[in-house]
């Protein structure tokens, strides 16, 4: 309707079925038919009205107020020669007459707006509280873990299988440079007293596996072997374990039972 102020108060008047001016009316009519805003405006108008006279129900004036205005009516003097009239009062614009509807449909609107923006914080609200609490129990359960990692009187126990027997496990530590290898064995199996186990070490650049040293194990399984190589520098793509006559070999003559990459 901001395009079309000239039909504002004629809409108003059409939507209550007050329009009296017969060329308005027309004139009003046609324009309903081109222009859809107008259209909008006029179903919008109606339904306010409908509201309100749902909701704004006044009470019937008392019997003896409408006596009193009668008699008043009849006791006012009349001049001769003229017909008779009286006059209660001068009309007011029809507009000052569709104000307070006007009103009451601005203030229904506004409070639906309301209404529909409360309940809209409202589901915020909720949202961001639980949110919150959520952040705050993970807050708690992170420092709950922490403080018993760190906790040195916490009793720390470690779970193993108990139908499955320890793996056998060898690690090596290799310097190149000084051609110098560490091991450390664990859980290896018994071998007959004419057998050891033997280290071969599997050269980068390619080439046949090289003797790295003979060792035996303990009624555990374990042991701890230095060894020096014949040759410092050479580089090891990884390392290998067989079980060889003792005295070792200077080439596999079992099959690999271990390797492990450098």
């Amino acid at each position: 309707m901001k395009d079309h102020p000239q039909y504002a108060e004629s809409l108003a008047l059409y939507a209550m079925d007050a329009l009296d001016d017969q060329r308005e009316l027309a004139a009003l009519q046609a324009h309903l038919g081109t222009c859809g805003e107008c259209r909008r405006e006029l179903e919008a108008l109606r339904a306010d009205s409908a509201l309100l006279a749902l909701s704004a129900s006044g009470p019937q004036p008392p019997q003896r107020a409408r006596q009193r205005l009668m008699q008043a009516i009849a006791a006012e003097p009349r001049q001769s020669g003229e017909p008779s009239h009286f006059v209660l009062g001068r009309l007011r614009p029809r507009w000052m007459t569709l104000a307070p509807v006007a009103v009451a449909a601005l203030l229904a609107v506004i409070s639906i707006g309301l209404l529909l923006n409360n309940l809209r914080w409202r589901r915020n609200y909720e949202k961001l509280a639980a949110q919150y609490q959520e952040l705050k129990t993970n807050s708690a359960l992170a420092r709950e873990v922490m403080d018993m990692i760190n906790d040195q009187k916490a009793v720390r126990m470690t779970l193993v299988s108990v139908k499955t027997s320890a793996q056998p496990q060898v690690k090596t530590v290799y310097k190149p440079e000084r051609g110098h290898i560490l091991l450390l064995a664990n859980n290896l199996a018994p071998i007959p007293d004419d057998k050891v186990y033997e280290l071969w070490l599997l050269p980068a650049g390619g080439g046949a596996p090289m003797p790295a040293g003979t060792f035996r194990i303990d009624s555990k399984g374990s042991a701890m072997m230095m060894h020096a190589m014949e040759h410092e520098g050479v580089q090891a793509q990884a390392f290998a374990l067989t079980i060889e006559p003792a005295g070792g070999s200077r080439t596999p003559t079992s099959p690999i039972m271990m390797a492990s990459a450098a």
